[in-house]
């Protein structure tokens, strides 16, 4: 019987380790995982929809199109992956690292992060809207394009965080109580029309 086989009859899946493998498509929804690495994995259009992973980590690899819709992760590692167009949405995501990842049309909306930080990281037209956060943060971070409607970017923690054209409500709100560089400033400005005079 194939891994893969194994693996869609067992509800429970523990203390396993996948390398090389192409799991692309593959169905996790409704599944547990728990302490399971995906190394240089092909996770192209996987489903993890209301799975429930604990300790699972994806280092190496390609996550493309990936749903984790409705999800609940603990203490899980995404580690030098693509996640283009990879899905978080309504998740509940705690004590999580995002180390070195690539976000492309990657959605995080409506998701509650707790303890969880995203570091070295860069992220073009993605979904950071209507996230809910206690002691999690960006740390060297760069978001292009990217939206975070009714996100209270004051209840995380920011460091080396760099905002390109971002997409936020007009009167600015979710940047209430926030602490942001130079140039994150003059890119929001700018995308109101407004210049930034720095001359002395």
């Amino acid at each position: 019987m194939s891994l893969k086989q194994d693996i869609l009859d067992e509800d429970e899946i523990s203390d396993l380790e996948i390398e090389g493998e192409d799991f692309s498509y593959f169905d996790f929804s409704n599944k547990t995982l728990e302490n399971v690495v995906f190394k240089d994995v092909r996770l192209i259009s996987a489903l993890f929809e209301k799975a429930s992973l604990r300790g699972v980590s994806f280092i190496s690899s390609d996550l493309t199109s990936a749903l984790f819709d409705s999800a609940f992760l603990s203490s899980c590692l995404f580690s030098s992956s693509l996640l283009k167009g990879t899905s978080f949405f309504s998740s509940d995501i705690r004590k999580t690292t995002f180390d070195t990842v690539n976000g492309l049309y990657t959605v995080y909306t409506s998701s509650s992060l707790r303890d969880t930080y995203i570091k070295n990281s860069i992220f073009k037209d993605s979904d950071f809207s209507s996230i809910k956060a206690a002691k999690s943060g960006f740390n060297e971070v760069e978001f292009k394009s990217t939206s975070f409607f009714n996100t209270k970017l004051c209840s995380l923690s920011m460091e080396k965080v760099t905002f390109i054209a971002p997409n936020l409500s007009e009167n600015l709100k979710e940047l209430r109580g926030c602490r942001i560089n130079l140039e994150s400033a003059a890119s929001i400005l700018k995308g109101m029309s407004i210049d930034l005079d720095l001359s002395l």
